[in-house]
């Protein structure tokens, strides 16, 4: 059975001619065959597959994307094309990549899209105007942007990624196949339906909107801005650390560290934390998030702090027993 079109936006169109046309290119990516699609389509009674819900003012984000190197910090003009390459991600975790690579703007625009797409069923295929699509990223709506959306995109389906962890291994595109009507500038784009994988109950954040549209053209600033979100309690890094894990193409770590710095402070003007520090002796980065913790962050802590609480009790309770017991046999050996 073919992916289905939602067909909702055709009600915005008034010109029946072009309604029709939009409905037979949206009909006919529909019913075209899959790339590398192995397996049979699901029946009619299969559970539907979405992305976690999340409220309107928020974008979400995949915890092992974000803290990689996936989407780097360079700009347009510095990305390479890359064949197989092992990124720089957080242990545990393993990324390869083959295509053009990509950078920050890339990944506003995957969020946005799977914003767009947050009530359809994986699998199933979105209809959008370019229009919206840009309003929603807060750029603007000349030539110039259409075409760097355009080129997004087009990275976005292209582009191949591996992501393996101890829970799965996602393989594919991050956006399964796309289509524009060249006179309407009309979306039609689908997700493949593993991408769910990626996006785990425990293993997505959900990223205030208005705060990283404030931060454009801020490329190591947006980078770091989902790192540090996808973390309840930042552990201190090394600045050469974050300069692995955001694809940084600068080779002078003095360089970067100052970067760094300007960064930082744009994330505490933003209210993203609420202070960092750089410890000279060490190089060590430490970042203090305060109210910019969510609540469902905050909750985590609270459970994790109690279980800490519970081991830290067990363990005296077991020192002080075998303690006893020492005692006790110390004193047995004693009038023996």
């Amino acid at each position: 059975m073919p992916a289905q079109l939602d067909l909702s936006i055709l009600e915005t169109v008034k010109d029946p001619q072009l309604r029709a046309q939009l409905e037979r290119l949206g009909q006919r990516m529909a019913a075209s065959p899959r790339e590398g699609a192995d397996c049979p389509p699901p029946p009619a009674t299969a559970k539907v597959i979405q992305f976690p819900l999340f409220p309107h003012e928020t974008r979400p984000v995949s915890n092992d994307m974000a803290r990689s190197a996936l989407f780097s910090c360079v700009q347009g003009v510095d990305r390479r094309m890359l064949k197989n390459a092992v990124l720089a991600t957080v242990g545990g975790v393993e990324i390869t990549f083959t295509g053009e690579q990509f950078n920050q703007d890339d990944h506003d625009v995957l969020m946005q899209l799977i914003f767009m797409a947050k009530n359809k069923p994986l699998g199933q295929c979105v209809m959008v105007s370019a229009y919206a699509i840009l309003k929603g990223l807060g750029r603007k709506h000349g030539g110039h942007d259409h075409d760097q959306l355009r080129q997004e995109i087009r990275r976005l389906t292209h582009g191949g990624v591996t992501v393996r962890s101890k829970d799965y291994e996602y393989n594919g595109h991050l956006i399964d196949e796309s289509l524009q009507d060249q006179r309407t500038r009309h979306w039609i784009y689908r997700f493949n339906v593993n991408m769910r994988m990626l996006f785990g109950l425990d293993n997505h954040t959900l990223i205030d909107w208005e705060r990283r549209k404030n931060l454009k053209r801020k490329d190591l600033a947006r980078w770091l801005q989902l790192y540090i979100a996808t973390h309840a309690k930042p552990f201190p890094v090394s600045v050469d650390y974050l300069r692995q894990q955001s694809g940084s193409q600068t080779a002078v770590l003095w360089e970067f560290r100052r970067m760094l710095k300007h960064a930082l402070a744009c994330l505490e003007a933003n209210e993203d934390i609420k202070a960092w520090m750089i410890e000279k002796s060490s190089d060590l980065v430490y970042v203090e998030r305060g109210k910019a913790t969510s609540k469902a962050q905050t909750r985590h802590l609270g459970q994790k702090k109690r279980v800490t609480a519970n081991q830290n009790h067990g363990t005296r309770h077991r020192q002080i027993r075998d303690s006893t017991q020492d005692r006790q046999r110390d004193s047995t050996q004693g009038l023996a």
